[in-house]
């Protein structure tokens, strides 16, 4: 059974979460129109940003219509089928396979008018020869069905699918102009903004991507936002005048995508101030609160270290690699876990000091700093942990605390 799959669905599968916005509101639209047209026309078709974290990023297919071909289908590149033999697997370790469709138009449309996501239609100036030539390569990339793909979350998504075959239809139109032009952004500076609605999942997209997405890339790069292949489709001109030549608005919602309560109030400086807090506040407390949440906390660290080790290397999950978030969040925590022999957790606290003292060197030296929301919300944490589990510190409790008999 095949599943639509927007631009970034395997990240719950990657991050082991599943965070959800719950968006309502009531619909506008604009036109219903998706009737066969007279002549060969294709259509770019962008479809807004949707609820579920995979949907955050929009998403695009081509609209071919063809009265001769009784052809009024959508094409596009966002499925997988999690009947495949394996799927999870090679779902977890990178190898994503994903197919390419063709669906009735109207049947897309009703889909996403459901989902109260807008769609915007942009009809392509195309000739007879080129249409054909679109439809062919259409044709070629999902047949025999399913053809699959090895997905990318930045290179080989649903955008860049249709960025490539336009290319190839139009004769290097877009790839000539568009890989000589730098990217207003990089691609995590995209994700970033893509994913602002939800703090603690952007915070954990943040902390899984690695330095790979901070590099320089062209606005070709930038393409696999839909909407940013939309904008620059709708700019570019031919010997003949504008590739677009119509832009409308077939359906949009009333309501934007509601941002998560408090999002502005718990921000990321706030977390981590107010998690060290925690740290050190519960040393002074009971007994059982201190073992507790040092506990929790060390866990977590070394969790969150041994993920992001796995995916660098054991997964094809590139963008994790040389990730320099490793310095604070790395397996030698749990030699801290309360319990352990004193000189096991001494040998494990000037291990997990010397590991962050040598990464803020090469932060300092080799400038592969982490996100800034990582550094802002994890290094606190970390120095307020390193400083609650220090070697030889005073096991006696402070007068007045209360002890742990009451």
């Amino acid at each position: 059974m095949p599943w639509r799959c927007d631009l970034l669905s395997s990240w719950r599968v990657v991050i082991g979460v599943a965070w959800l916005v719950l968006c309502g509101g009531a619909q506008a639209q604009l036109s219903n129109s998706s009737e066969l047209s007279s002549t060969p026309q294709a259509h770019l078709v962008t479809y807004g940003q949707g609820s579920e974290v995979w949907e955050w990023f929009g998403h695009n297919a081509l609209w071919l219509q063809d009265p001769s071909r009784g052809l009024n289908h959508t094409f596009s590149f966002g499925y997988f089928d999690i009947e495949q033999a394996g799927f999870y697997r090679r779902f977890i370790l990178g190898d994503m396979q994903y197919f390419g469709t063709a669906v009735p138009a109207e049947q897309e449309f009703a889909f996403y008018r459901r989902a109260n996501r807008s769609i915007r239609v942009q009809t392509l100036n195309l000739s007879a020869a080129e249409f054909t030539r679109l439809y062919e390569l259409l044709t070629n990339a999902i047949e025999p069905y399913p053809r699959y793909y090895s997905y990318d979350y930045f290179l080989a998504n649903c955008s860049t699918w249709l960025r490539d075959l336009l290319d190839q239809t139009l004769d290097g139109l877009l790839s000539n102009q568009l890989k000589t032009s730098p990217a207003a952004d990089t691609f995590r500076s995209h994700t970033h903004a893509q994913t602002d609605r939800q703090p603690w999942a952007q915070l954990g997209l943040m902390t899984l991507l690695g330095p790979a997405v901070d590099q320089p890339i062209t606005a070709w790069d930038e393409a696999f936002l839909p909407a940013v292949l939309a904008e620059q489709v709708a700019t570019l001109h031919r010997g003949e005048g504008p590739l677009v030549v119509n832009d409308e608005w077939r359906y949009a919602p009333e309501r934007a995508l509601p941002v998560e309560a408090n999002a502005g109030l718990w921000s990321t400086p706030l977390w981590g101030v107010l998690l060290a807090g925690l740290v050190l506040g519960a040393s002074w407390r009971r007994h059982w609160l201190g073992i507790g949440v040092q506990a929790g906390v060390v866990v977590s660290l070394a969790l969150a270290g041994l993920v992001l080790i796995g995916m660098w290397t054991l997964t094809a999950h590139e963008v994790v690699a040389h990730n320099p978030a490793l310095a604070m969040l790395h397996p030698l925590w749990l030699g801290l876990v309360p319990g352990l022999a004193l000189r096991w957790q001494a040998r494990a606290w000037w291990g997990c000091l010397g590991v962050l003292a040598l990464g803020s060197l090469v932060w300092a030296i080799g400038g592969l700093w982490p996100h800034q929301d990582v550094l802002i919300c994890v290094l606190p944490v970390v120095l307020a942990t390193l400083w609650v589990t220090r070697p030889n510190r005073r096991s006696d409790q402070p007068v007045g605390r209360a002890s742990v008999d009451g």
